[in-house]
């Protein structure tokens, strides 16, 4: 199940990746304050798993971005602003619900810088 897909702006590709508060349900549960995080892991097209950490930013109502491991992520995948990320909840026999990440290119008709 699609839990959100994006196309990526320079600052999500250059610092973090903002999610949508409607995400929220499908991402494990929070303990304590949204200002702590989570850190869930996120299985790429390779079979990478990601810890990625989630957190309410700072002065930012309603807004959870991706910090920890983001960075990397992008760079392994060599993404660019404009490529588009996709979340997904998978059901796994063995390991329960996964979340995993597809990254699709943006098309040559976007390939100016945005």
């Amino acid at each position: 199940m699609q839990l959100f897909a994006r196309a990526l702006t320079r600052i999500e590709v250059e610092r973090r990746l903002i999610l949508p508060i409607d995400c929220l349900p499908a991402l494990p549960r929070f303990e304590g304050s949204y200002e702590n995080g989570i850190t869930f892991q996120v299985m790429d097209d390779v079979e990478i798993l990601w810890n990625f950490r989630c957190k309410k930013r700072n002065g930012a109502a309603d807004r959870l971005a991706i910090e920890t491991d983001w960075i990397q992520f992008v760079n392994s995948k060599k993404l660019r602003s404009g490529d588009i990320v996709a979340f997904y909840n998978d059901d796994d026999r063995v390991s329960g619900t996964l979340c995993k990440i597809e990254v699709k290119r943006r098309t040559s008709i976007y390939n100016k810088e945005l």
